[in-house]
């Protein structure tokens, strides 16, 4: 009873194992493994030295603008500006009313006028005194002259005692006239240099005013693009008011906040690697690391500079970039060509070229690099994987290295297109009835023709095992039909199928 029990249940067992294998064969059959030969080209997994990287999202950082600003207290008529616009150095932005920075300097200049007339005045009198003070001393010299005589002659009882004296006193009066004359030529003197420095202030100030004026024309500093600009065309502004704020295209960045266990590798690097949000990359290099650390997410802030140009679409405080950051030192790593990898739900997979059966293999990616991908797991260097081609490939399919853009001439002779309906879906084949040689799916077959009716045998190669598709049909006019055997299933399941057939044209 036991051995019966045991007995059945591993017959019920095959049986299941055997309508899986079916069910299995009809699906691969379905789509299509074993049938046409696909023409394929590949190439083979190398082994290059590389390091591993990761994707860290930064940001444009915007350096300083520039700000250009009212020169002084006066209505302010700004040029027709939007914000966006590129303006080039030496560019009118604004103009300031003048009115009163003229009305200063026609005050200003009349001074001018007025003061170096008093300096002429001063000149004159200058000259005067100095002529009285030549009169005056040669007066002196006489009257001295005099005094002494008169005092010898009233020493020698000549001359009065009185007379004496009168003449020594008109030599005092001189002498104290020439003093009050040398003390009003000092006085002059000052003067004149009052004028002179009143008319040096003068210049001065007149030479600031024609400068502010001149600066009520506002011009561009530096070629940049407009970041902000006052509202109103037309106001009044203070000196010091910001009408216009530019920045220089290339005056930004990329600031990143790089994992600290990362830190050492990009110190080590040459330049990284940085793409926007279409992709277009850009070459970047660290310029400082900033004594900034997040703890909470274990990241020091870098920022970095562009080489080049910086693309147009990165020209933009805070615009996202992808910065490839390498995360250990250069190792051997398999690469595989960008054009092997097709993208799958869950992942990627990569056909490898296996005597002469495409091999769908699941890869794990690293990083991009160039034309390639860095594959951490599924495929080892010096394997053939197919790059072209691949796109209707299924697992197990027949194919051959070639040039898959050149279609072979193929056999000549009549060509069908037969299908027929499995339990998992259509298939088909291409058969073709040639005079010498007919073939099934590019393989030779032997055809056996009475009248219209025609039978033969072609094979379809499965992963795990090789069916023979036993067909015969008859052949009416453009139209075949009949029916098909499926022999050779591990389970031993030899379903008969309908099959139709279309002559190629039609």
């Amino acid at each position: 009873m036991t051995f019966s029990l045991q007995t059945g249940r591993l017959a019920s067992a095959a049986g299941i194992i055997c309508t899986l294998l079916f069910f299995f064969g009809a699906t691969a059959f379905a789509q299509g493994f074993g049938g046409r030969t696909a023409t394929v080209g590949v190439s083979e997994a190398s082994e290059e030295v590389l390091s591993i990287f990761t994707d860290v999202q930064g940001r444009v950082a915007a350096g300083q603008a520039t700000a250009i600003t009212a020169t002084t207290n006066a209505v302010t008529m700004l040029e027709d500006l939007q914000v966006g616009d590129t303006v080039k150095r030496g560019q009118l932005i604004a103009v300031q009313d003048a009115t009163d920075l003229k009305n200063r300097l026609a005050l200003l200049e009349a001074q001018q006028v007025e003061a170096g007339l008093r300096r002429e005045e001063t000149l004159v009198a200058i000259s005067g005194d100095k002529e009285l003070l030549g009169l005056l001393e040669a007066q002196l010299t006489l009257l001295e002259g005099k005094a002494e005589r008169a005092e010898s002659l009233v020493a020698r009882n000549a001359l009065a005692v009185d007379a004496g004296e009168t003449a020594r006193n008109a030599v005092f009066n001189v002498q104290q006239q020439i003093a009050q004359r040398r003390a009003t030529l000092t006085s002059r003197d000052a003067q004149l240099a009052l004028a002179d420095a009143s008319l040096s202030r003068i210049a001065l100030e007149i030479g600031q005013v024609k400068s502010d004026i001149k600066a009520t024309r506002i011009a561009a500093p530096a070629d940049g693009q407009i970041i902000f600009l006052l509202p109103a065309q037309r106001s009044f502004s203070r000196e010091g008011d910001v009408l216009v704020r530019t920045r220089a295209s290339g005056n930004y960045e990329i600031e990143a906040e790089i994992p600290l266990q990362y830190l050492r590798f990009v110190a080590r690097s040459n330049g990284l690697e940085a793409v926007n949000f279409a992709g277009r990359p850009v070459r970047i290099t660290p310029r400082v690391f900033l004594p900034v650390q997040n703890i909470r997410t274990g990241t020091q802030t870098v920022r970095f500079a562009v080489s080049g140009d910086m693309p147009r679409s990165l020209q933009a405080e805070n615009a996202p970039v992808t910065l490839k950051v390498p995360t250990t030192s250069p190792t051997p790593v398999v690469t595989v060509p960008k054009d092997a990898v097709i993208p799958v739900s869950g992942g990627h997979v990569v056909f490898a070229a296996v005597d002469g059966i495409a091999i769908q293999k699941r890869v794990r990616l690293g990083n991009a690099t160039g034309d390639s991908f860095v594959v951490l797991s599924g495929i080892d260097a010096g394997e053939q994987v197919i790059t072209r081609g691949n796109e209707g490939l299924v697992d197990g399919r027949k194919i051959k290295i070639g040039d898959p853009g050149k279609r072979p001439a193929g056999p000549k002779g009549e060509k069908w297109t037969l299908g027929w309906t499995t339990r998992r879906g259509p298939a088909e084949g291409e058969l073709v009835l040639g005079k010498e040689k007919s073939f099934f799916n590019d393989e030779p077959v032997e055809v056996t023709r009475t009248g219209d009716d025609i039978a033969f045998v072609g094979k379809l190669v499965l992963p795990f095992a090789v069916i023979s598709l036993d067909f015969k049909g008859t052949i009416t006019g453009d139209s075949m039909a009949g029916k098909v055997t499926l022999s050779g299933f591990p389970s031993g399941n030899t379903p008969t199928l309908d099959f139709t057939g279309k002559k190629a044209g039609n």
